[in-house]
């Protein structure tokens, strides 16, 4: 199986179940928006500090996790805390739309349950929203396909760095909601595209998975890949 199936299966159910009205967002994407994007960078930078202390690629070499059951459950993360994170997403938008954008991103962290499950991730683990934000930008920006094998190694590879960065205090809950939410935003994205095809808007999404790759892995978009041996930075 594909991941890229997997999401894109996820992306197609959120899309049918909600309104008409709110499908335009996905097909214009709203990813130029400047302060989203810079709300969206600037936590994706904390994270990027706190998780891979600066430098991704010595932390990707650290021992990777034996298994995804070996790591203690993850405590449940709060409808209220949800909708907290996402009204902070929406406050960069104008005010007319705030309410709609929250309501949105909600939707879409309830959707990313889904792919938790389809993926065998652990609900809640902000190491596996990472994986699916890494993986979900790196096949906006490059339109690649990434196996599931690929995938569990990208999985297995983000564990011990944030698990490390959990016990130095790593501020998990806003890290995880957020990162999920922007997953399942690029993989919706992607998909209302496909029905509605906008080279404009497609390289913008190109654009956004290349920004969270830098800001997140802090290397540029060109020196990541992934394969058969998970995240590599060239």
């Amino acid at each position: 199986m594909q991941v890229k199936a997997t999401i894109a299966a996820i992306a197609s159910l959120f899309l049918a179940s909600v309104p008409a009205g709110a499908q335009e967002w996905f097909s214009p994407g709203y990813f130029d928006n400047w302060a989203f994007s810079n709300q969206a960078a600037d936590m994706l930078r904390r994270s990027q500090k706190q998780i891979f202390r600066g430098n991704a690629g010595e932390a990707l070499r650290r021992p990777q996790a034996p298994s995804r059951t070996a790591a203690p459950a993850v405590p449940p993360i709060t409808r209220d805390q949800v909708q907290r994170i996402a009204g902070r997403l929406a406050g960069g938008f104008p005010a007319n739309e705030r309410d709609k954008a929250s309501r949105i991103f909600v939707e879409l962290y309830g959707k990313y349950g889904q792919l938790e499950r389809q993926l065998g991730l652990r609900p809640g683990d902000p190491a596996g929203a990472a994986a699916a934000l890494i993986a979900a930008s790196y096949m906006a920006h490059a339109d690649a396909d990434l196996g599931e094998a690929e995938f569990g190694t990208l999985y297995s590879q983000l564990r011990v760095p944030v698990a490390a960065a959990q016990d130095a205090g790593f501020q998990a809950v806003e890290a995880q909601v957020t990162m999920a939410i922007l997953a399942a935003y690029l993989a919706a994205t992607r998909e209302a595209l496909k029905e509605r095809p906008d080279p404009a808007r497609s390289a913008e999404l190109r654009r956004a998975g290349g920004s969270y790759l830098r800001e997140l892995l802090g290397v540029e978009p060109s020196k990541v890949r992934i394969g058969s041996a998970g995240l590599e930075l060239l």
